[in-house]
């Protein structure tokens, strides 16, 4: 068999995580899924994600990947989906398990990333582990009016900080949209590659608009300044998920 990648998509409730990443002493969705990976497969290895979602983050379309070894048990789709999620805890689920030809790599052959991010207005028991409580009034038509600003390919120094230290902090934001559905205020947000915090920062910053404390026309200053310190604080992680990733087409 020649060598292959496997493509995972996962859903989690991140609120019990400390994000993403593998990090000594805590407990992260990477390292739950190298553990349990670790017992399927007879070995150790090491994933990678598409996304490495902060601590409270949740995930609907996170993607990871591993390289299959020549020695190890003949896997299939299903075998792989249905063990995994046998092994896995609770607040992880496998959604979809395929193979992939070498140097595919969840990370670095993304295109692009969607992340949704909710907030509701009044009392609710269900919705608290994932989305931001919202008090008083939100101008919906000033939120989606600023929004638009932030669309196009831009140096988004003011919102996020790069992964790693020097990294471009420009980034093409292709969609950012404002919708309602019961009290929830939902937005859709989509983009070629986002930096750490971005989202949450980005949907700050909105909200300042959308409570009339601030201009639309501020998010341009905003955007112009880069400098981390403009924004303000990013909102809580529990109102952002991971919705999406996107990759070329497989198909010649």
């Amino acid at each position: 068999m020649s060598e292959h990648v496997w493509k995972l998509t996962l859903e989690y409730d991140g609120t019990d995580f400390s994000g993403w990443q593998a990090q000594p002493g805590v407990r992260t969705v990477q390292v739950e899924m190298e553990r349990a990976l670790g017992i399927l497969l007879h070995r150790e290895l090491r994933i990678a994600g598409a996304g490495r979602t902060d601590a409270g983050v949740h995930a609907e379309g996170q993607v990871a990947s591993f390289l299959a070894h020549a020695s190890d048990p003949p896997l299939e789709d299903l075998f792989v989906h249905t063990k995994l999620n046998a092994i896995l805890p609770p607040d992880i689920v496998v959604r979809r398990a395929e193979r992939m030809p070498s140097g595919f790599n969840a990370r670095f052959t993304a295109i692009r990333r969607h992340y949704v991010y909710r907030m509701y207005r009044g009392k609710t028991a269900t919705l608290r582990r994932a989305a931001l409580s919202v008090r008083g009034p939100i101008d919906l038509d000033l939120m989606k009016e600023a929004a638009q600003r932030f669309l196009g390919t831009r140096d988004f120094a003011s919102i996020g900080s790069p992964s790693e230290p020097g990294d471009s902090t420009v980034c093409r934001l292709e969609t950012l949209d404002v919708s309602t559905l019961g009290s929830l205020v939902i937005l859709q947000v989509s983009a070629n590659r986002f930096l750490r915090k971005m989202v949450r920062t980005l949907v700050g910053v909105l909200l300042e608009v959308a409570r009339g404390r601030r201009p639309p026309e501020w998010i341009d200053e905003v955007l112009a300044a880069r400098n981390r310190g403009v924004a303000g604080a990013p909102l809580a992680a529990r109102g952002l998920t991971l919705a999406g990733v996107d990759y070329p087409d497989p198909s010649p």
